[in-house]
């Protein structure tokens, strides 16, 4: 989504008033659908392809995502919360016989971060279970040591 909005942006601006201009888009990836959406300007189809792909795999409109970023000085001590935070999240989807996914929890893409290891849980659900299953983690959290720290992000833009 973000590729397709920058490459239609970038080429909606080339040229100036009856100058031409051109946009040269260098990619690995040439028919993947947000370039070649993109190029052709077509908004319709990237449209109906990305809610097509989203309802598939449950993102959001779909479904709602809460992501459970941690971080700490301790890569044992940060899994461990979040492992607990898990296996909480898990329980309460078993007790509500919920629709919510729990994922992980796992290493973040940059494992380690300015002497800091990153962890993720990701929850995945419709609105009205995933809120029950968010609630839950209300105690857990209050109880995690001070040198963890979690971030709690409603329909993540970046995954990062």
């Amino acid at each position: 989504e973000r590729t397709f909005q920058q490459l239609v942006q970038v080429a909606g601006r080339a040229g100036r008033a009856d100058l031409p201009g051109a946009v040269l888009v260098q990619t690995r990836s040439p028919d993947h659908p947000a370039i070649v959406c993109a190029l052709q300007h077509d908004v319709d189809t990237f449209i109906e392809t990305e809610l097509r792909n989203r309802d598939e795999l449950g993102h959001p409109p779909y479904s709602r995502l809460v992501l459970l970023r941690l971080e700490g000085p301790s890569e044992a001590r940060t899994m461990e919360v979040a492992e607990h935070l898990a296996v909480v999240a898990r329980r309460t989807v078993s007790e509500q016989k919920s629709e919510v996914h729990v994922l992980g929890p796992m290493e973040a893409p940059l494992a380690r971060l300015r002497g800091r290891y990153r962890m993720r849980v990701l929850l995945r659900g419709p609105r009205a279970p995933l809120r029950v299953v968010a609630m839950s983690l209300r105690k857990p959290l209050t109880d995690v040591p001070r040198d963890v720290h979690v971030v709690i992000d409603v329909d993540p833009v970046s995954m990062m």
